[in-house]
């Protein structure tokens, strides 16, 4: 079974809190001067069409505001702000504004900038493609199985696993970044971070990975000269800052970069990257520890399986509900140095974190106060709600003479919550 095929087949709207929509104003004043657009993209990663769209509006990128990042490889429809600097400014925002595979339109005003809060969460409707008659009579089984009573029609009860797009950082298959980061390995996550192609990499990150991959061990051992040729061909992009100050350290010393250094680059890198290699690191680390609970859940029951390249996906039925209702009601932390191991999950927590050589109190990076393992909770199970999944007919872009099938899958999931788990868990 396949997904996004086309951008029409992941179709992503996210639902504004009701809160938040309720405060909406209709029209700018001294208090209320950031604009909020519903902004529809398709094929464009959520930074570059608002960069578009700062561009058409003329105001600054970091003047627009949002919530999240939406898939580019879909069809979304977000909501962001744009801050006017006067009263004067705002009243010249346009009502609605057109670019090529974007476009905005203004649906009141608001007095800061947009923000989790302002998010309920996400709509969600997705065509799954290259589905065989056996495969849709298992996503039918699987969907009876997680099925749960809801307010609005149908509902599943799914564990809350983080979903690959958390993990992209790690896609090389080439091991953790932040584990590399822990134990102060900071060349070797540097070169995680920025030289290890991937074969998703396209335009600019293509060229500077690759780049980069054939010609570290070069620039390394050839002295001051090194990192300042190769900071001088690399194409410019936010990551080039880590090399040009390596170049810069290598015109200072005569002996070669140490692994201070390494750390003084890789502190150089955007820190929003610098965060989500950690929080990737942690999300790995939840995942692991919700299968435990997974299973423990499911014990005596069966328990729906999925394999994915971050590890198996265990779901227990939804009735397994009344025998474990309170591990159903569970949060589980995303681990760091302050974290309480308290039962039913700290004993797991504990094995898993001794498995990978580590103990709470090593959740950190030596010599840098930032980025840092921060504690948050996630709730263990959500609800995918206003669940539908269609019949089953003809997929109009398989081969000619084909069998295979395509089904609509539509729900709705809370702020958080990854669609690509909800597919796992009815066997894509």
């Amino acid at each position: 079974m396949t997904i996004r095929r086309t951008p029409a087949d992941f179709i992503v709207d996210e639902i504004a809190a009701p809160e938040f929509e309720g405060s909406l104003r209709a029209a700018p004043s001294a208090d209320a001067l950031v604009a909020v657009y519903r902004l529809d993209k398709s094929q464009l990663t959520t930074p570059h069409a608002v960069s578009l769209l700062a561009a058409e509006l003329q105001v600054r990128q970091n003047d627009i505001s949002y919530a999240g990042l939406k898939d580019k490889h879909a069809q979304t429809s977000q909501m962001v702000g744009v801050k006017a600097r006067t009263l004067a400014d705002g009243v010249l925002l346009p009502a609605e504004i057109r670019g090529g595979k974007w476009s905005a339109r203004r649906i009141g005003w608001t007095v800061a900038p947009i923000d989790a809060s302002a998010i309920a969460g996400n709509r969600f409707c997705i065509v799954v493609r290259g589905v065989s008659r056996a495969a849709a009579a298992e996503m039918d089984r699987r969907a009876s199985l997680l099925a749960t009573a809801g307010d609005d029609g149908g509902a599943l009860l799914i564990v809350n696993y983080f979903g690959a797009q958390r993990f992209g950082s790690a896609r090389h298959g080439e091991g953790w970044i932040a584990r590399s980061l822990i134990d102060g390995k900071f060349e070797h996550a540097l070169r995680l971070a920025i030289a290890t192609p991937s074969r998703k990499d396209t335009g600019v990150t293509r060229t500077f990975t690759r780049m980069l991959a054939a010609r570290w061990s070069e620039a390394a051992g050839a002295g001051r000269d090194g990192w300042a040729a190769l900071a001088r061909d690399l194409p410019r992009c936010p990551e080039k800052k880590a090399i040009e100050r390596l170049a810069f350290m290598a015109s200072r010393r005569e002996a070669p970069i140490d692994e201070r250094g390494y750390r003084e680059a890789f502190a150089a890198l955007p820190y929003f990257l610098q965060q989500l290699y950690v929080e990737a690191y942690q999300s790995y680390l939840w995942n692991e520890l919700a299968r435990r609970m997974a299973a423990r859940i499911a014990a005596g029951q069966s328990l729906l399986k999925t394999d994915d390249e971050f590890g198996q996906m265990l779901f227990p039925p939804a009735e397994a509900r009344a025998a474990a209702p309170g591990l159903f009601d569970l949060h589980l932390p995303l681990p760091a140095p302050e974290t309480q191991p308290v039962e039913p999950w700290g004993g797991d927590l504990l094995a898993i974190l001794e498995r990978e050589g580590l103990a709470l109190d090593r959740l950190k990076i030596p010599g840098l106060r930032r980025p840092f393992f921060g504690e948050a909770m996630r709730p263990l199970f959500i609800t995918a709600a206003a669940f539908s999944l269609g019949d089953p007919e003809p997929d109009d872009l398989a081969a000619p003479r084909s069998s295979s099938m395509k089904r609509q899958v539509r729900f709705d999931l809370p702020r958080g919550a990854y669609a690509t788990v909800v597919l796992r868990a009815l066997g894509q």
